[in-house]
């Protein structure tokens, strides 16, 4: 699947950052209980040093084994890399083609459903990666007719939109900037990272520097 440049990937990646300080066990394999967020040119540079313990030689190799100083683009398995670098475990869903009819997704829409769904203290965001473009997906609503809404953040929105969901007032207007229909996600394939617990053994993290990806749907 296409990428992105590296700007944009790495600022999804971010959100991916400061979700995770929320969770204690993210938080110290990540930043050893730091709350500092590292900054952009720090996230490409712990990238590399993934690529260099062996994480995804063939994603490493497609982008030359450098991404500090580049524009280069980013996509989901960048990410996956990261994360496993530190004994983070996420999980790769690759939803290869439309399920529904008018090129729309709706088993990507459950998936993320079931997701959400599950009784936990915390659930980190997802990842969301589309040819040239990544977002968040904080959430989900499910209306009474059973029609699903994900709920994205897009790291292009500028600063002033963001603004208006420190006012009540303009919330209704805000949401409008999250939410989205089936209908609104209608690229050709989506790839989704999850980051579903810590790993525990040294063979899991050996294991993970080979990135595996679940297609949705399942192909015989």
């Amino acid at each position: 699947m296409g990428t992105e440049a590296g700007d944009v990937g790495i600022a999804t990646c971010r959100c991916f950052f400061l979700t995770s300080c929320t969770t204690t066990g993210y938080n110290f394999r990540l930043f050893k209980g730091k709350t500092t967020i590292p900054s952009i040119s720090k996230l490409q540079e712990l990238i590399e040093g993934a690529w260099r313990k062996g994480f995804d030689i063939q994603g490493c190799e497609q982008l030359g084994g450098r991404l500090t100083k580049t524009r280069k683009w980013i996509g989901a398995t960048e990410i996956v890399t990261f994360f496993s670098s530190f004994h983070i475990r996420c999980q790769l869903i690759d939803f290869h083609q439309p399920t529904g009819p008018n090129g729309t997704h709706p088993e990507m829409f459950m998936w993320v459903k079931n997701y959400f769904s599950k009784e936990e203290d915390f659930k980190v965001p997802l990842y969301l990666q589309h040819h040239g473009h990544s977002r968040t997906v904080i959430g989900v609503e499910e209306h009474t007719d059973g029609s699903l809404q994900l709920l994205v953040f897009d790291s292009s929105h500028c600063k002033n939109q963001m603004d208006q969901f420190n006012n009540t007032a303009n919330l209704s207007n805000a949401m409008r900037l999250v939410r989205r229909p089936l209908s609104a996600l209608k690229a050709r394939q989506y790839q989704l990272v999850a980051v579903v617990g810590l790993m525990e053994t040294e063979q899991e993290y050996e294991e993970s520097k080979v990135i595996h990806s679940q297609r949705i749907p399942s192909e015989n």
